[in-house]
């Protein structure tokens, strides 16, 4: 008889252990992982159907959120009066250009309205004109500005080298944003699974990480979520979830 070897013991070791469980996200129905997914309508001249449509879209799918423009929250709680549902909007999207008085005035805006989410862009000009203390002051004034909503900040990492990403997600840990994200929009750059994972490692657990730009597919929704996100903010919710539906904007949109 062959005296086995150390490799034939370990093979057997491999053979005899359970393979890992799949990443719940990977393995879910489609219409659970609704419940991951904020209904983002963004765009020009929305009106105000398209706001209770959006609404709509977000009950019956049971989406996490309906976020939508400022100027039509006021329809978005109206028509989701009555339920469990929660409305979002965005704070100076989408370049983050307005002044530190406008975003907080706008932040606050948003709270009186009875927004139950907040997403804020930031100055990232004043991050890559190496102005950091204006950059940092800005996130953390729209912080206080919105409390007690705590507002999602979006991070646009595609923007920057490492070491700017660095100080950047630093400035909002220290801000005390609720959670951080990737980027704006499409257009800065798609979220991608390695970026999120990045943001899972780079803050610590009670700030939560979103998804967002260009997440188009189901099989996008997945990979992010397996790489760490927490939400996901996409205008082709409808579509991902049931097949079936618009796909609203291009892959370099929200």
């Amino acid at each position: 008889m062959v005296a086995p070897t150390a490799s034939h013991v370990f093979d057997e070791f491999l053979r005899d252990e359970p393979s890992p469980a799949p990443h719940p996200a990977l393995v879910m129905p489609a219409a659970q992982l609704a419940g991951r997914i904020q209904h983002t309508l963004v765009g020009q001249a929305i009106t105000e159907r398209e706001v209770r449509e959006h609404v709509r879209e977000t009950l019956a799918n049971g989406f996490d959120a309906a976020i939508v423009p400022a100027s039509w929250v006021w329809a978005a709680k109206d028509e989701m009066r009555g339920t469990a549902g929660r409305v979002g909007s965005f704070i100076d999207y989408p370049h983050g250009n307005g002044t530190t008085a406008g975003r907080v005035a706008e932040a606050k805006a948003l709270v009186d309205a009875g927004v139950d989410e907040l997403d804020s862009t930031v100055n990232i000009g004043y991050l890559l004109s190496s102005r950091y203390e204006e950059f940092a002051a800005d996130i953390r004034a729209v912080v206080e500005a919105a409390s007690p909503i705590g507002v999602k900040v979006m991070l646009e990492l595609p923007l920057l080298n490492a070491r700017q990403r660095e100080r950047c997600v630093q400035a909002a840990i220290d801000a005390g944003v609720a959670f951080v994200k990737n980027a704006s929009r499409g257009a800065v750059g798609i979220a991608d699974p390695s970026t999120i994972s990045y943001l899972r490692g780079a803050v610590p657990d009670s700030v939560g990480v979103k998804a967002a730009g260009g997440i188009k597919t189901i099989e996008q929704v997945r990979a992010v979520l397996v790489a760490g996100a927490d939400l996901v903010g996409t205008s082709s919710g409808v579509r991902i979830v049931t097949g079936g539906g618009p796909v609203r904007g291009s892959l370099y949109s929200y």
